[in-house]
C-alpha cells in the first residue's frame, strides 16, 4: 500500500495497526535430499558447489574444503555462523545481506541480535543441517509494515564440519526480493 493510499484511508477515519507482520514462511524444505532444485539460479549453484565438495563422504564437507574466493559473484550474498557449543556467532555477512537487512550480525551471537520471532526458527534449521549434515532451505517474509515496502528473502543453509570435529559452521547463501509498495 502506498504512502498516499494510507494518507486517504487515514482521512476517512480508517487506521491500519502500526505493530508489524510477524514473519511467515513461504516454502521450505528442511532436509534438502541429492536432486532437490529450488529454482533461483544464485542457490542453485551454491548448493551445486557444496554437493562438488561433499562428494560421496556421508557427513557434510569439511569447512577447510571450501575456499570462499573461488566463489566471488557468491560472496556479497553470505552469511556465515559458526555453532560454539549451543549458540550460534555470525563471523561473516555479505555486503548485500548487510543491506537488506535489519539488523547488524557481523560479529554477534544470533541470540543477542535475532528478535525472538525468528530466533527459534534459524536455531531449529541451523541445528538440523548440521545435525543431519544436509542443507535447509527458507522462503520467508520478514516483518512488515504497511507504508514500508515488501521483503521476502531466500536462504540455503549449507552445513560444514570443522576439520578437529568442532562445533561446525552454516553457509547461508541468500537471495532477497523486495516488493515495492
Amino acid at each position: 500500500m502506498t504512502a498516499s493510499a494510507l494518507k486517504k484511508l487515514e482521512e476517512i477515519g480508517v487506521v491500519l495497526e502500526d505493530e508489524p507482520t510477524p514473519p511467515q514462511i513461504l516454502r521450505e524444505e528442511l532436509a534438502i535430499t541429492e536432486g532437490y532444485r529450488i529454482g533461483i539460479p544464485r542457490l542453485d549453484d551454491a548448493y551445486a558447489r557444496w554437493r562438488a565438495l561433499k562428494g560421496d563422504q556421508p557427513h557434510s564437507p569439511r569447512w577447510s574444503a571450501f575456499r570462499p574466493f573461488d566463489h566471488p559473484e557468491m560472496l556479497a550474498y553470505i552469511a556465515l555462523y559458526q555453532r560454539v557449543g549451543d549458540r550460534y556467532r555470525c563471523s561473516i555477512l555479505g555486503d548485500v545481506a548487510v543491506d537488506q537487512l535489519p539488523i547488524k550480525l557481523a560479529g554477534s551471537f544470533v541470540d543477542e541480535v535475532v528478535p525472538p520471532a525468528n530466533l527459534s526458527d534459524m536455531l531449529l534449521r541451523f541445528d538440523r543441517a548440521l545435525d543431519t549434515g544436509r542443507p535447509n532451505f527458507v522462503e520467508k517474509t520478514m516483518a512488515w509494515q504497511p507504508g514500508y515496502d515488501l521483503k521476502c528473502y531466500r536462504a540455503l543453509q549449507l552445513p560444514f564440519i570443522e576439520g578437529d570435529g568442532g562445533g561446525g559452521r552454516i553457509l547461508s547463501v541468500m537471495d532477497f526480493q523486495v516488493e515495492l509498495v
